[in-house]
């Protein structure tokens, strides 16, 4: 047992919000863990028919054996989560964790107890209490299931028995007196979870009844810790349990439906409906499987409102909603290519090499960071300002996913960027091409040319934005890689100083997805930073590359317009000129009798540039005799020669 470990507070609810010891607030916000503990098949890609914890654990046994089987999920179960995971999300500005739970890996038999959970989550709570990140223990398959779903580890075609079996409830009820026991003096764990997505009809009555009894049963060990409880039908109907039964309570509802303006009916039906009117707190235990863009939307509905939340879900195989990700190695697609019914049974070696494959790619290391996920939940500049995604400087190759992090409209325009409309038949996806990045911006797998990815589906008017970073003022040719079946598509180039490369015809490549070519878009200046915003005028065709070519300027003449001022003059020379190109200058200032008083190497940025000269001292500091002088300006291309006049 764990006792103390953490600085942090114990929680505890005043109100209609939470709050630490000191009566400060504090809005949960942060990640589930789905398919750490409990098995969910479409983590895996692994769609095997009712693919629940037992039948994913008896498809591994049947392909390798227990002895193999065990090894490989204590591999999974020790990478799916290290303390550079939880450090992470500590970094960004998260602060919990909810971790659902099996109840077999407390109570395996009813009456009978393990410390097999307690291990599995020794360290965890060390490194939340290290890193300031509150857990919320959630019972996400109970004795029985609370519903009918795989993920609740239901038996196939099985019923819900934890309503319709007695001895189910009183087995959930001792198992959660006995977690709260072990857990009883640990601020680290913000509270108990009592029950995920409970879902049968007409049990509104018994489903109070286990509340009742299983929070009765952990009152008699602990005191101190939040009861969170859920709603009939996926935690979102409340009936029979209102108003609040323990001094320590809040309720929890999930979301997933509906679009980010769509949220009235969401403020009348909790906030409203039991958090105003009860004065009780609200959180969210768990909303996703969406875009960055309707992420950012509905966090933000819950800030306001002061309705902590809980992403679904923190690692997945390339899944492009989840905060991590992970890939699909050649070895473990023969496994999901024979679950679905594609391929012949691996044989055990083969199966287990596959598993272990998976098992070491989920590690924190090997994982693709979801970075605009990150951004759209932490970050509130999110809705106002573009951020690089991976701080690209020229020249080279720049992929035309890796456009910049922020919200639509803001870092790109898609007219599709959220689904409104999940688990409904008018459900749609925000990426076409359901890889890389969860924006609205569409991305599919590549054939051909360079890269792997390609930006597709491609209306007229979207947009995305690129950070273009150089080392140095320099001049770059920009190509576009591109591939299209019509010869309509046109594309353009702006950036924030008011450059415009293109507008460039999309040439017919006789099919999209392949017939790759290189078009010319034009020429551009970078001195530090520009921000580029690449624009369809028409769409129809695909993007894979953004190419930066050092462009030689040497035999391209530059009309200095060059100005000084005052002439005559008796104090400070202000020269001014102007550069189509970043170019290496030298500006040096000579007397009649060819003697250099002043000289000055600088690089010119594209556009007006200024240098001011004190006449009361030469480049060797002695003072400047008054006289006839010539200032020269040169590049490497063209030089020219002004007369000034200096009077004392």
């Amino acid at each position: 047992m764990l006792n103390n470990l953490s600085a942090i507070d114990f929680l505890k609810t005043s109100g209609d919000t939470i709050v630490n010891e000191n009566n400060e607030k504090v809005l949960l916000k942060g990640f589930g863990l789905g398919g750490w503990v409990v098995l969910e098949g479409y983590m895996w890609n692994c769609y095997i028919e009712h693919a629940s914890t037992s039948r994913i654990e008896d498809a591994i046994e049947y392909l390798v054996g227990p002895e193999k089987k065990n090894e490989f999920l204590n591999l999974y179960k020790k990478n799916y989560i290290t303390e550079k995971d939880v450090k992470y999300i500590s970094n960004n500005n998260f602060n919990a964790l909810r971790v659902p739970l099996h109840y077999r890996d407390f109570s395996p038999n009813f009456m009978e107890f393990s410390t097999e959970g307690f291990e599995l989550l020794d360290s965890l709570l060390i490194w939340g209490s290290r890193h300031d990140i509150y857990l919320i223990l959630d019972m996400h398959a109970a004795p029985g299931a609370q519903n009918t779903n795989d993920f609740s580890d239901s038996k196939i075609n099985g019923d819900s028995e934890l309503f319709t079996n007695y001895t189910n409830q009183r087995w959930l009820a001792s198992t959660w007196k006995y977690i709260a026991n072990h857990y009883k003096n640990e601020p680290v764990i913000a509270g108990y979870d009592l029950l995920n997505e409970p879902a049968r009809a007409g049990v509104a009555n018994t489903l109070r009844n286990i509340y009742e009894q299983t929070i009765d049963s952990i009152r008699t060990v602990d005191q101190k810790h939040i009861v969170f409880i859920e709603g009939n039908w996926y935690g979102n109907d409340h009936t029979g349990l209102l108003p609040p039964f323990d001094p320590n309570m809040v309720y929890s509802f999930h979301h997933y439906v509906g679009g980010i303006e769509d949220t009235i009916i969401m403020y009348n039906q909790y906030r409203n409906g039991i958090a105003l009117d009860y004065h009780v707190p609200l959180w969210v235990g768990e909303f996703g499987e969406n875009s960055n863009y309707w992420g950012y939307g509905i966090k933000e509905f819950f800030n306001r409102n002061e309705i902590g939340w809980s992403w679904w879900n923190f690692k997945s195989v390339e899944r492009i909603s989840s905060l991590f990700s992970y890939k699909i190695t050649d070895e473990y697609q023969k496994l999901i290519n024979y679950w679905g019914g594609t391929a012949a049974r691996p044989d055990t070696a083969e199966a287990f090499a596959g598993l272990m494959s998976m098992a070491r790619n989920l590690h924190f290391d090997s994982c693709k960071v979801n970075i605009g996920l990150t951004r759209a939940l932490s970050d509130t500049a999110y809705s106002s300002e573009n951020k690089s995604f991976s701080n690209f400087t020229a020249p080279g190759l720049l992929p035309a996913i890796n456009y910049d992090t922020g919200n639509n409209n803001v870092a790109y325009f898609d007219y599709q960027s959220e689904d409104p409309n999940k688990f409904s038949p008018e459900t749609k996806s925000w990426n076409n091409g359901w890889s890389s990045r969860n924006d609205g911006v569409d991305i599919g797998f590549s054939i051909g040319g360079t890269g792997d990815y390609h930006v597709g589906w491609i209306e007229d008017g979207e947009w995305m934005k690129y950070s273009i970073l150089s080392e140095e003022p320099n001049n770059y040719k920009v190509f576009l890689e591109v591939s299209s079946y019509n010869a309509n598509g046109i594309i353009m180039a702006t950036t924030e100083f008011g450059d415009t490369l293109g507008p460039a015809d999309i040439p017919n490549t006789i099919g999209l997805g392949d017939g790759w070519r290189i078009i010319n878009l034009g020429n551009i200046s970078i001195n530090k930073k520009i921000t580029l915003k690449i624009e369809a005028i028409n769409g129809g065709f695909d993007f894979k590359n953004i190419i930066f070519n050092e462009m030689d300027i040497s035999s391209i003449p530059t009309n200095f317009n060059l100005l000084v001022y005052p002439n005559p003059l008796n104090s400070d020379l202000n020269i001014q000129w102007e550069s189509s190109f970043a170019s290496k200058t030298k500006i040096a200032i000579f007397d009649l009798l060819g003697s250099k008083v002043f000289e000055k190497n600088l690089i010119s940025i594209k556009g007006l540039n200024q240098l001011n000269w004190n006449l009361k001292s030469s480049q060797d500091y002695k003072k400047v005799s008054s006289g006839i002088y010539l200032l020269k300006i040169k590049n490497i291309n063209s030089e020219l020669v002004k007369k000034i006049t200096y009077l004392k």
